[in-house]
């Protein structure tokens, strides 16, 4: 169950093949049936290769099945205590990777290997995050993250701008990112 999802370089074959209502009902269902630790048959998120399946909904068509899965993933499954940083397998730093990334509200399906690689978008778990850029490698100084309505219930995105630019996909590209300069989201309660 867990690897029909682990199609990183073709979701939208899988989303074809499946139909998207039956890809949608399908992978909603694994994540109420594994709640609330996300360590079952279904979705199991100590299993590496089953770590992306919240981020797929941006791909069918429902953003904010993301936003509700990956932050109820990030709740739960991830602790601050040295016993329960994470109940799961550390494999070369995947596990915290993911956290950091879905933390500040945003992942890479394609892990970055995409030649036009992109961000996908979900919301933070801070109010504003400030990446520094390093000037050796990326022509801008830093990339902000801004998130007004940040709230415990806000975790639906209801409006995104990239440097003061409506933005209506769920997703930017990593070239945008590196010239620096400000990602907005508003968030609120429902979808």
């Amino acid at each position: 169950w867990q690897f029909t999802w682990f199609v990183p370089h073709d979701v939208d074959g899988l989303i074809n093949l499946m139909g998207r209502d039956e890809f949608n009902r399908r992978l909603d269902k694994g994540f109420e049936d594994s709640r609330p630790n996300f360590v079952s048959q279904f979705i199991n998120h100590s299993n590496q290769p089953n770590m992306q399946p919240a981020y797929l909904f941006n791909h069918s068509g429902k953003p904010w099945l993301t936003q509700k899965w990956a932050r109820e993933t990030l709740d739960p499954y991830y602790g601050t205590g040295p016993v329960n940083g994470y109940p799961g397998d550390e494999d070369q730093g995947q596990m915290g990777a993911w956290y950091v990334m879905s933390a500040i509200g945003l992942f890479q399906m394609d892990g970055g290997a995409s030649t036009d690689p992109v961000y996908e978008i979900s919301s933070p778990l801070f109010e504003k995050i400030t990446i520094q850029l390093d000037n050796k490698y990326y022509p801008g100084k830093e990339f902000v993250i801004e998130v007004k309505n940040f709230s415990e219930s806000n975790r639906y995105i209801q409006s995104a701008s990239l440097n003061d630019q409506p933005i209506t996909t769920f997703w930017f590209k990593h070239a945008d990112l590196i010239k620096g300069g400000k990602l907005k989201l508003e968030l609120g309660s429902e979808p």
